[in-house]
């Protein structure tokens, strides 16, 4: 199990009802949100370091990893 510390944080009233309205676990729903953030920050550091060494991606790799990402219906789009 991961370690934890106890915080405290202040969210506005309207949030945290929605939140509940949907989940019994309010630490668990934004540790998961708060780990999405941290993982896509660590992915565009590593894209803009690959970007850097390599140059910006051609609109052709940008179609191919919107084909993976989505599906065959995002590749007709524009970069």
């Amino acid at each position: 199990m991961a370690r934890t510390k106890k915080v405290t944080i202040t969210l506005p009233v309207e949030l945290l009802e929605s939140m509940k309205t949907h989940t019994d676990n309010v630490s668990g729903y934004l540790t998961e949100l708060a780990e999405r953030a941290e993982r896509r920050r660590l992915l565009r550091e590593e894209l803009d370091r690959y970007q850097g060494e390599f140059g910006p991606f051609t609109d052709k790799e940008m179609a191919e990893a919107r084909s993976l990402l989505h599906g065959a219906e995002e590749t007709g789009r524009a970069a």
